[in-house]
């Protein structure tokens, strides 16, 4: 007869770890039950994960997912963080048989402190927390002399290790781990470096979620990314490839370690991130995932950096930058390419919180207009003087009438000049009055987009 069950994570202390071995039990539930009934609940340190079905329905699915996926080798060795040498310690024998009893009860905190302790605190079979289980316990190599001190003693030198070290692990967790990371990780490369990335749960999730978030790690297998980039970057690159499945990682965080093997595995960094504002920034319009495509194909860095920046503190000098450097970097030497419009009104609106009547005002748009031609001509310096002007100078008034002095000039030969009315003018200056800022960033805004 089937009954609610509970199974409970053994609170190792380490996110990525703790988020594998739940993915791992639900992933054992969706094959011994209904998806409907299953859900994941963070608990604060550890996951609760609900279940309708029998204890020996759900144990025989596990034996049966164990035996069959890791009766060789080949997954294990394929897992970013597992050597060869590891690999043989995390494969089923033939007879070998596996118990759930000990996720069927809350984790005691019971440490011990000893560095023999596993980190599940099941006192069962063990292997080594490697990499591939959890980077968080191997974040510096031996090799660096990082998490290792030298001492002297009696002409012979000792090597103390510090508890970076990998730790051990129960044998059922470290498959458990496996079976998550193989089921929810998106694991692709970055030149040399394997990246994994493991979402991290905040609220309670339903079976049905479940199953969307274990399919979302397919369509990242093929990704391959040959520019340098910074580990902050990742989750913005991610999440633009897979904008119809952006809702189901937003109450999620993403946990992202880069990995290295020069000599052994090397975590290279490590690496938390919230995935709110990249949400919200890629769903409300295509034009938005259309400019990080077309920065991620131009290696503009530095772009993608301060648009990071920018959708993480909101600040107004940091979006006229971004549209600087942008239109700079994915430009080439026959094209000047724009802001997308639309990028430009969300970050201006909904990020920056500028004040939409001005933004929209038709004065700021009329001498926009007649920025915008010197900025396809590569003459920046009125946008960039603009942009460094401040109220308490009169540097903003001064390049505004420089730059129109030059364009009725130029419009005698070039009749695609458009120049704005004196009335616009005197509207501008009247606003700068009151809002300086907002207008300055709406008109070398509006500028640099089209």
């Amino acid at each position: 007869m089937t009954q609610e069950i509970s199974l409970y994570t053994p609170l190792t202390g380490y996110p990525e770890l703790e988020a594998k071995i739940a993915y791992g039990l639900a992933k054992v539930g969706v094959e011994s039950a209904e998806v409907e009934s299953i859900t994941i609940e963070p608990l604060g340190g550890c996951y609760k994960i609900t279940i309708n079905g029998t204890k020996d329905k759900l144990e025989s699915a596990f034996n049966t997912i164990m035996h069959r996926l890791f009766s060789s080798k080949f997954i294990p060795l394929n897992t970013p963080g597992v050597t060869s040498r590891t690999a043989l310690t995390l494969t089923t024998q033939k007879n070998e048989k596996f118990e759930l009893d000990d996720y069927f009860r809350l984790p005691a905190i019971n440490f011990k402190n000893q560095t023999n302790e596993p980190v599940c605190r099941h006192g069962k079979n063990t292997v080594s927390a490697v990499i591939g289980l959890t980077a968080s316990t191997s974040y510096h190599h031996e090799r660096d002399y990082i998490n290792v001190d030298n001492k002297k003693e009696n002409g012979e030198i000792h090597k103390t290790h510090r508890p970076t070290n990998p730790k051990e692990i129960c044998k059922t967790c470290a498959l458990l781990a496996l079976l998550g990371t193989w089921s929810t990780t998106f694991i692709f490369n970055i030149k040399d470096q394997e990246v994994v990335i493991t979402p991290i749960l905040k609220q309670k999730l339903g079976g049905a979620q479940l199953i969307k978030l274990f399919s979302i790690q397919h369509q990242l297998r093929n990704i391959k990314m040959t520019a340098d980039i910074p580990s902050t970057l990742i989750p913005i690159l991610v999440l633009s490839k897979i904008p119809s499945n952006l809702e189901v990682l937003k109450d999620f965080d993403l946990h992202i370690a880069v990995l290295t093997r020069p000599q052994g595995y090397h975590v290279d960094s490590l690496y938390i991130g919230a995935t709110g504002k990249y949400i919200e920034y890629l769903n409300n319009n295509s034009y938005n995932i259309a400019a990080i495509d077309n920065m991620f194909e131009n290696n503009a860095i530095e772009a993608l950096s301060v648009l990071n920046n920018l959708l993480i503190t909101r600040r107004k000098d940091m979006l006229l930058k971004f549209a600087r450097v942008y239109v700079s970097q994915t430009s080439s030497d026959n094209w000047i390419n724009l802001m997308y419009y639309q990028t430009a009104k969300y970050l201006s609106e909904e990020v920056c919180m500028i004040n939409k009547e001005i933004i929209n005002n038709k004065a700021i748009s009329s001498l926009a207009q007649t920025l915008r031609y010197f900025v396809k001509e590569r003459k920046y310096h009125y946008a960039d003087d603009l942009r460094n002007s401040r109220k308490d100078s009169k540097d903003f008034e001064e390049t505004i009438v420089k730059m129109l002095r030059e364009a009725r000039l130029r419009k005698e030969q070039d009749d695609k000049i458009h120049l704005p009315n004196d009335e616009e003018i005197k509207e501008i200056f009247n606003l700068a009055q009151d809002n300086f800022d907002d207008v300055k960033t709406s008109i070398v805004l509006l500028a640099l987009a089209g």
